[in-house]
């Protein structure tokens, strides 16, 4: 994984707990694609049975190359994303044929109730592990390592939810050459299946070096939202395999950690 993608899934906790905004819509993206960050431990549920279906149109940002305007796609993404319903986010960047060495890995897993305004993410990586909680407009970061709340501040979920993993995703779809295999339908919702034909040519990880090559699968549903990214990178310095989803839609509840609980 990257080190500097990991230190902006940090970085992002302590700017929203801070008060500040946090990675807005209105974000430009890097000219040159980086290395990122993924989703927990937890087993993610196997995927679901395509089914194959007509040609609907692209969704914003999209066509059958695959990623025509990286910030638009993102756009319309968490536009999804905050219409609802709920939703569990898991994502993950695990190093590859490290010969017996330890490997860099980051998680992130993130539920959210877009109809009560609940959140709760958790982070962890070399740099440390922090959970986040958002309720009723009060968003909370615990330190995991010291067993510590290290900040509270005022919140808004609809900027919580996109600053969790925005720079993460953005980066992600900026790395890719794609091209369109076909059309699904995934639990009642209609996707584009894409294959990862490999990299762009500048694509520089800090830590990994010059991205040489790229293989996998990338699914998003019509409306945007991006349902699943699974593909692994091979760079001048290293190999990566990144996952990233949105599982149990409609179905997530927001628990209320241990740390949060009052009394």
């Amino acid at each position: 994984m990257d080190q500097r993608s990991l230190r902006t899934l940090a970085a992002v906790a302590m700017l929203l707990v801070a008060g500040c905004a946090g990675f807005g819509p209105s974000e430009t993206p890097s000219a040159t694609p980086t290395g990122t960050p993924t989703a927990t431990d937890t087993p993610v549920p196997a995927t679901p049975t395509d089914t194959a279906t007509p040609n609907p149109s692209y969704p914003a940002g999209w066509s059958a190359a695959g990623v025509e305007n990286g910030t638009v796609a993102v756009d319309a993404h968490y536009r999804a994303v905050l219409t609802g319903p709920s939703a569990t986010v898991k994502y993950r960047s695990r190093e590859v044929d490290t010969e017996g060495e330890s490997a860099n890995e980051t998680t992130l897993g993130m539920a959210y109730e877009t109809g009560t305004g609940r959140l709760y993410a958790s982070i962890a990586g070399t740099d440390g592990h922090r959970e986040v909680y958002l309720r009723d407009g009060t968003l909370s970061q615990w330190d995991v390592r010291n067993e510590s709340l290290v900040g509270q501040s005022n919140a808004r979920f609809q900027r919580v939810v996109q600053s969790i993993d925005r720079r993460v995703l953005l980066s992600q779809l900026l790395l890719y050459t794609l091209e369109h295999e076909r059309t699904v339908e995934r639990n009642g919702t209609v996707a584009h299946v894409y294959n990862v034909t490999g990299v762009h040519d500048n694509t520089v990880s800090n830590t990994y070096g010059a991205g040489t090559d790229a293989s996998g699968t990338v699914v998003v549903a019509t409306d945007g939202r991006i349902l699943e990214l699974e593909t692994e990178v091979t760079y001048t310095g290293g190999t990566l395999r990144y996952r990233y989803v949105h599982t149990r839609l409609g179905e997530t509840t927001v628990e209320t950690p241990a740390w949060a609980r009052t009394g």
